[in-house]
């Protein structure tokens, strides 16, 4: 897995938690130093197995599985590119909240916000703010990564669904790439 599809994942999650416990709910805190922790204990036990070293009990294969785990959720030392492109997204959703849920509702049409799934709506809120202020990544990327990520987290229904919405945001952002005509 990419380290930006990593990210967008972790973002995902850290978003959900935010839907549901609310704003003011240290969860999304929690949720960060959590990984933080996971990410210290990859780190111990990647030095016990430099030095040929177990921890007393555990089965050496179950750190190995740890460990890999760790590294491909956080992709490094904290501060490294999964966990910091995904407090961007994170961090750029909250602030945009208003006028990304905005385009959402103006997109999906005969749904209201409330209606959505708590998934599908996070991961459409990730995804516009992607549209809206990322410009370095193609509106192709965003939505093909989103309809990936709905299909591992959402419903059956998830990955048309969020397709059909992000394309129409594309569209009214004007961010949808023109098809190439044949020459």
């Amino acid at each position: 897995m990419g380290t930006r599809r990593a990210a967008r994942e972790l973002a995902l999650q850290a978003l959900y938690q935010l839907d549901v416990a609310g704003a003011g709910d240290p969860g999304v805190a929690l949720f960060w130093s959590h990984l933080d922790a996971e990410r210290a204990e990859a780190e111990r036990e990647s030095a016990r197995a430099a030095r040929g070293e177990s921890r007393a009990g555990v089965h050496p294969g179950a750190s190995e599985e740890r460990r890999a785990r760790s590294a491909r959720a956080l992709d490094g030392p904290p501060g490294g590119e999964v966990e910091v492109f995904a407090r961007e997204l994170v961090d750029g959703v909250a602030a945009h909240r208003e006028r990304i849920d905005a385009l959402i509702a103006a997109s999906a049409e005969h749904w209201r916000l409330p209606r959505l799934s708590r998934v599908d709506l996070s991961l459409l809120r990730l995804a516009t703010f992607e549209l809206l202020g990322r410009a370095d990544i193609p509106a192709s990327v965003t939505i093909d990564e989103a309809i990936e990520i709905a299909r591992r987290f959402g419903s059956e229904d998830s990955p048309a669904f969020v397709n059909g919405v992000l394309d129409h945001i594309a569209q009214v952002l004007g961010v949808k790439e023109k098809p190439k005509s044949p020459e």
